[in-house]
């Protein structure tokens, strides 16, 4: 081979590799996200929300614990959708009149896409996340988010195809990569969302519910729940 073949080649290889990092640690979507995460305190949504935020600033983080009510993350939320920007609801959202709010919001603006994530962590791993948590604005010690870890178990539902959302995804803890997110991690998050087959809701508007990869059990003061059964309700374990 001749040296100028052997240049061209070694070109294209620097070229292709240059072509398959850049498909790994960018991320681009056409028309603006609604990106709802799912989960309870602890399971680790707002780690998430943050370094999303700080690696695609054009993805706004509405926090309720540092806004101070659902109102205030509405309004929030509109305003950064009328700027253009993709949002992260950054709160429980426990259940569908609690994600309800945001699909509706959503619809506000024709053509934005409403995503969901389901921080599928384990209660006992949320516990043990609690119990370590310091410095939170609305969590005054352990064993006040302790409580509010058990009633909102109790309270959770798992979102379920009828709702209106476009994509879901569930993380598992393995996957949260012990709540330190680099740049390509977020991103390959997004383009697991974004490659997520399109929910369809079930034909004649019937309530059944999602129960994929992320149908989990929780514990709470009432005892075991696992998932949803057919009415939408939650059945005991």
């Amino acid at each position: 081979m001749s040296d100028s073949s052997s240049t061209a080649s070694a070109s294209i290889s620097k070229d292709s590799a240059l072509l398959s990092l850049n498909s790994t640690t960018t991320f681009s979507h056409a028309g603006p996200i609604v990106l709802v995460l799912v989960g309870l305190i602890g399971s680790g949504k707002s780690t998430f929300a943050q370094a999303l935020q700080q690696c695609y600033p054009h993805f706004h983080r509405c926090n309720q614990d540092e806004l101070g009510d659902r109102r205030q993350v509405e309004s929030l939320a509109r305003s950064c959708l009328q700027q253009g920007l993709n949002v992260c609801i950054d709160r429980t959202n426990f259940n569908e009149p609690q994600r309800a709010y945001w699909i509706n919001i959503a619809r506000e603006f024709p053509g934005t896409s409403v995503w969901v994530i389901v921080f599928d962590t384990p209660y006992e791993e949320c516990e043990r996340r609690l119990g370590l948590r310091t410095g939170h604005p609305t969590i005054t010690s352990p064993a006040h988010g302790l409580s509010i870890l058990a009633r909102f178990a109790s309270d959770y539902r798992p979102p379920a195809p009828y709702e209106g959302y476009d994509r879901i995804i569930f993380l598992k803890t393995s996957d949260q990569l012990a709540g330190v997110y680099t740049h390509s991690d977020i991103t390959s998050i997004l383009q697991r969302l974004q490659g997520s087959p399109p929910v369809t809701p079930p034909i004649g508007g019937v309530h059944t519910a999602f129960r994929g990869r992320g149908y989990t059990r929780y514990r709470g003061q009432r005892g075991y729940y696992r998932g949803v059964g057919q009415n939408g309700r939650a059945r005991p374990w």
